[in-house]
């Protein structure tokens, strides 16, 4: 409790000192400074510029060759969008070092451009509050503007930044851009989060090409954004992989890693897998009574998914007579295949465990 009172004063004295108001500050900004307060800082001299040597660079650059690939089009692609003058984007590993950079003339002359470059650490603990380090730390989207860097060398700027979470929910780097300017600060950060869903979304696809992925979301109109929740599903309609849009959509539910679809959602499996295969939208509801619309979110190669699939797809001969029964008798197959178990197939599908066993034999 000592130590706390003794940073709050601290942090009091400094406001003071450069003229600001503590109202004004958010939660997240005032514990940065905290912790800035804690490792030593001293806001008033200038930060101490760390950076790794050109060997180490090369090696981690190496190390991040594929993120790198498709991050680089999209910080690209971010720089053209950004208006005005003075401004720069970066691209930086899940630590907070900085690997690409992107500046215009003006920013390259400034202290900006001298100092945020490939090679420089900016963590927290090296450059106080930023907003690169900060969504280090707090692994979100973040704004730090002007005098809410912690460093006075650092209070013309405005940083926006967000991270680059994986398919396992791991931060795997970091998008900031920085300017002189306070206007547009939430179109700013809104288009550097839209770089980094961009690059959640590309990694996704690349890591589960092999898989069904599809997309949802509770407006179709939005199917075609990067705002939708991507689950990839295996042959057996296993859950394999699922991003952070469908982590917060369908939470509350289950764990959706290694999970049936069947137990998220209450349309079975194999009774929509043939419509989404023909890129048809679907509207499904989940088992807490939310419907969200779905559509196959990409073209793939036959593969194992396929193969699986296509043994699912036959009736047993007492059934084949009538195109109604066929699918009855598909339906029941599949879901005991997907559940391997009898009393579970039967609660899916509402019929008893004697029909069941019935199309089984």
């Amino acid at each position: 409790m000592q130590n706390l009172s003794i940073t709050n004063k601290e942090i009091k004295n400094i406001l003071i000192k450069r003229g600001m108001l503590s109202n004004k500050m958010g939660d997240d900004i005032s514990e940065s400074w905290k912790r800035c307060i804690s490792t030593g800082l001293d806001p008033f001299k200038d930060p101490k510029h760390s950076l790794v040597s050109s060997v180490e660079l090369k090696q981690i650059k190496e190390k991040n060759e594929a993120l790198r690939k498709i991050v680089i089009p999209e910080i690209e692609l971010l720089y053209s969008q950004i208006a005005g003058t003075n401004f720069m984007v970066a691209y930086s590993d899940e630590n907070g070092l900085v690997l690409d950079t992107i500046y215009d003339k003006t920013c390259l002359q400034g202290d900006v451009g001298k100092s945020v470059i490939p090679g420089s650490i900016w963590a927290e603990k090296v450059c106080g509050t930023n907003g690169l380090g900060l969504s280090v730390e707090l692994k979100k989207p973040t704004i730090v503007s002007g005098k809410e860097h912690f460093f006075i060398a650092h209070e013309k700027i405005s940083c926006f930044a967000s991270p680059i979470i994986n398919y396992d929910g791991k931060t795997i780097g970091i998008i900031d851009a920085s300017t002189d300017s306070k206007s547009r600060e939430q179109h700013t950060l809104a288009l550097v989060k839209l770089a980094t869903r961009s690059i959640e979304t590309k990694l996704f696809i690349k890591k589960f090409a092999t898989e069904l992925i599809l997309s949802f979301h509770p407006r179709s109109e939005y199917l075609s954004t990067t705002s939708v929740g991507l689950l990839a599903i295996n042959g057996d309609g296993v859950v394999v992989g699922a991003n952070s849009n469908a982590k917060i959509m369908l939470h509350g539910l289950v764990d959706l890693k290694n999970e049936n679809f069947n137990n998220i959602f209450t349309n079975s499996f194999s009774s929509i897998v043939s419509d989404l295969l023909n890129n048809k939208i679907l509207k499904i509801t989940d088992h807490l009574g939310s419907s969200v619309f779905v559509v196959k979110s990409q073209n793939f190669k036959e593969n194992k998914f396929l193969e699986n699939s296509s043994k699912k797809t036959y009736a047993c001969k007492s059934c084949k007579d009538t195109k109604i029964k066929r699918e009855k008798c598909v339906l029941i197959r599949s879901t005991f295949l997907e559940t391997n178990n009898i009393s579970v197939a039967s609660r899916k599908l509402g019929v008893s465990r004697t029909t069941i066993y019935k199309h089984l034999n």
